[in-house]
């Protein structure tokens, strides 16, 4: 069988069908104040690879991070799809098109997330050598800070923290890593440079690099997966003293120390995801974080019902993330949008009939449906 075999070829229509509303719901949890529908979402991806956007568009939609039991699943941000993930795949086909990817390896869906792509086409990648003078390593290193390009904000025998100003010397800085702001090609420096200074983090014996954006609450290692920056702190407390006044001057309590309830709503009122950082968040920071961003209430462990209903009234598709919703959850998820019957396992009819009340199309989601749900969504039609 020809590696072109393995593709299978969908309209738009099949892959809004296959991952619409999942996609829209992971969009929505990055984008929080950007509209855009299963549609619009399908055609941008389409357009980036058309042969791929089943891929794409599935790994996307079931992103979910690591865990203590499992890998990281999926693609991570909309961003990686056209600077990271397409290029990765214009690889992938060369390799398999000059048969460096042995026949076992070449069906693209056993990969089940960007990272798992990518280190099937690592051992192929041209790694950048690092500089064998050092002398010479180090006159390029102050080129960067003389010229304005990078500030040396820390640096002792342990650690070296660094802002680039430049794409250049983002490269630079990130050598060897999978970050997009240091990537050859569909660099993201500007984008994230636009909304907050990046810190890179150089931990001198271990030789490992990270990047801390605070203004996104990104905070990754040189493989881009996600860390908790308060674990390398407390590794290397010098980072807790150097990233206190930036977090508090970025209102963010990722390494703050000892914020307050007030502080604390602040955070998670401009970042959703800044609730993950926070040990036993109060029921008011809780009520706070998932008024504005319905999604962090995957954050929350046990969530009281009051809880629940204040995510799922913000956005239905936050029902996804609840374990065993209660019938009143259930109703006030598709109360607000029918779609949300998609992230329910064998609704009641009262559940049914909300849903297909408040949208049509939500019986496609719904198994044997009865006369009095299908006289509903009939009804609703007219």
């Amino acid at each position: 069988m020809r590696y072109y075999e393995l593709l299978v070829e969908y309209t738009e229509p099949q892959l809004v069908q296959l991952f619409g509303a999942k996609a829209v719901a992971h969009f929505k949890q990055e984008f929080p104040n950007k509209k855009i529908t299963p549609d619009q979402l399908v055609s941008a991806v389409t357009k980036l690879d058309r042969n791929h956007a089943f891929w794409l568009l599935g790994n996307y939609a079931r992103y979910a991070p690591a865990t203590a039991d499992n890998q990281v699943r999926g693609i991570a941000r909309y961003e990686d799809i056209g600077s990271r993930a397409v290029p990765a795949l214009r690889l992938f086909d060369k390799l398999v098109r000059t048969g460096k990817i042995p026949p076992e390896s070449r069906d693209i869906n056993k990969y089940k997330s960007l990272g798992q792509l990518k280190d099937a086409i690592e051992p192929f990648v041209e790694k950048v050598k690092p500089e064998s003078n050092k002398e010479l390593a180090e006159a390029q290193e102050q080129t960067f800070y003389k010229t304005g390009q990078a500030t040396l904000l820390y640096n002792d025998a342990q650690v070296k923290v660094v802002i680039p100003k430049t794409k250049e010397a983002s490269c630079y800085f990130g050598v060897n890593t999978r970050w997009c702001t240091a990537a050859r090609e569909s660099n993201q420096f500007e984008f994230y440079k636009d909304q907050g200074p990046l810190y890179i983090i150089l931990i001198k014996a271990e030789n490992k690099r990270y990047q801390f954006h605070f203004a996104v609450s990104q905070y990754m290692d040189d493989q881009d997966n996600e860390i908790n920056p308060r674990e390398l702190a407390d590794k290397y407390p010098v980072l807790w003293q150097i990233f206190d006044p930036v977090c508090k001057a970025a209102h963010t309590i990722i390494l703050q120390t000892n914020p307050s309830e007030a502080d604390q709503i602040t955070a998670v009122q401009q970042d959703g995801r800044a609730l993950r950082f926070i040990k036993n968040p109060s029921e008011a920071v809780q009520m706070a974080t998932v008024q504005q961003y319905a999604w962090a209430i995957q954050y929350i462990k046990n969530p009281s019902e009051a809880v629940q209903i204040a995510a799922v009234r913000r956005a239905g598709w936050a029902i996804q993330y609840i374990k065993n919703p209660s019938e009143a959850v259930q109703i006030a998820a598709v109360q607000q949008t029918g779609w949300a019957t998609e992230f329910i396992k064998n609704p009641s009819e009262a559940v049914q009939l909300a849903a297909v009340r408040q949208d049509r199309r939500a019986i496609q989601f719904i198994k044997n449906p009865s006369k009095a749900v299908q006289l509903a969504a009939r009804r609703r039609w007219f």
